[in-house]
């Protein structure tokens, strides 16, 4: 918008400073142009016109007024009413992390940039929702000195958002504020396929060398030896392990959110109960009886949870801060790039590699099918499918030898006429 500073002579010759600045148009293609006079000097037109001018443009850039809730109150409206009383206390926190990185983008309607969350629902089309989901690829994280607009979001963070926000446009659909999803059939930045990161076997002995004469010790060989979660394991406790069957039920896991820890039922909701590896039974049987010195020394105050990996005086672990100190532990024994959860990948590459049926080790993981598992380690599988190739050469092996096929062959001349130099001819019958 241009503004012009004007001056005008009021009777007795003293000046008259005012201003006046285009605006735009209006609906009858009339110009707009906001006026106002009666100023003492040109300093103070020239500060009221500049005033003026942002007022204007905040108020234009303002969220059109509609019966239709905004994105960010119908977003936290969603939250309270269906998120929270849906979905565990953890995953709730990282919805509304999410939901954030698009409510704070900008977005175009009609010629005019608004805040993604200031919009109401009925104004997002397709347009708009690509838009934003290109503007989270380019610049949607943390302004940096690098990146003073915003550093770039990974392909996963930006599907995880786009996953959010679709879910809570449906809701909307579903509540009869809006029509349509404008979130469906929008194209997301595709996922560059990672293998699960792996401790190889010969790190395996130097981790449990590093961690032999700790705390982390029988919790890292149980991780390593069934595959189960870091919620899982510290939520373990000594009646979920049988000794005598060498059978562990794992029902539960410790959760951490913002509010503290909590107990909760299993990623998949439901238990599973699978064989414990004798070596692994070994290092627990030691290490409840270290447990129980340290019951003796705290005495009374020893809380009994009956938790197998828990703190000295008996307390539930922090997940995180038990999985932060075996990261350290790893990049002491030259481990980089792994974590509590590479010994569960560890633990299911190994026994698909020895070819353990995928359906047991799906089992064994928790997974709600095989195909989960098959869609995770089908690289372990590679040894497996050599193997097949090589079973059915060998059982196939008369009957192909039977019956080869003899081609027959010719010998002919070659185009520059010297006897020695002949070409085969394949004669296809």
């Amino acid at each position: 918008m241009i503004g012009t500073v004007t001056k005008r002579i009021r009777k007795g010759g003293k000046p008259s400073w005012g201003y006046y600045f285009l605006a735009g148009v209006d609906e009858a293609g009339r110009r707009v142009q906001p006026t106002r006079s009666g100023f003492a000097t040109k300093k103070e037109a020239g500060d009221a016109l500049r005033i003026a001018i942002l007022e204007f443009a905040a108020k234009r850039n303002a969220a059109p007024p509609s019966e239709i809730p905004a994105f960010e109150s119908f977003f936290e409206r969603w939250m309270q009413e269906h998120v929270t009383r849906k979905c565990a206390p953890k995953t709730a926190e990282r919805y509304r992390q999410l939901g954030a990185y698009a409510i704070r983008q900008t977005v175009g309607i009609a010629g005019q940039i608004y805040r993604f969350g200031d919009v109401s629902l009925d104004r997002f089309g397709p347009m708009q929702m690509e838009l934003m989901i290109n503007a989270l690829r380019d610049r949607g994280g943390q302004k940096t000195k690098d990146n003073p607009d915003g550093r770039p979001l990974s392909a996963k963070s930006v599907r995880h958002i786009a996953c959010v926000v679709h879910n809570c446009f449906e809701k909307a659909v579903k509540w009869q504020l809006i029509s349509r999803n404008p979130m469906d059939h929008i194209e997301l930045p595709k996922l560059a396929k990672k293998l699960p990161r792996v401790v190889e076997k010969g790190s395996v002995g130097k981790l449990l060398g590093r961690a032999r004469n700790t705390r982390l010790y029988p919790l890292i060989l149980l991780g390593l030896a069934t595959g189960a979660r870091r919620g899982e394991l510290l939520a373990l406790q000594w009646s979920d392990i049988d000794f005598d069957t060498s059978l562990m039920d794992v029902t539960k896991s410790l959760e951490q959110t913002k509010a503290g820890l909590r107990v909760k039922s299993t990623k998949s909701e439901k238990p599973r109960r699978f064989a414990v590896p004798e070596k692994a039974l070994d290092a627990l049987r030691e290490h409840r009886a270290e447990q129980e010195r340290d019951r003796a020394l705290f005495g009374p105050d020893y809380q009994d949870n009956n938790l197998v990996f828990c703190r000295p005086e008996g307390g539930y672990y922090s997940p995180d801060r038990a999985g932060a100190r075996i990261v350290e532990l790893m990049k002491k024994t030259g481990l980089e790039g792994v974590s509590l959860h590479s010994l569960r990948h560890t633990h299911a590459s190994e026994l698909l590699s020895k070819g353990v049926p995928i359906a047991t080790v799906a089992k064994r993981l928790g997974h709600a099918n095989a195909n989960i598992t098959l869609s995770i380690y089908a690289h372990a599988l590679e040894a497996d499918e050599l193997a097949a190739a090589k079973i059915w050469d060998a059982a196939m092996e008369g009957v192909i030898g039977a019956n080869r096929r003899q081609p027959t062959r010719s010998l002919a001349k070659s185009s520059s006429g010297k006897g020695k130099n002949l070409e085969v001819i394949e004669k296809i019958g």
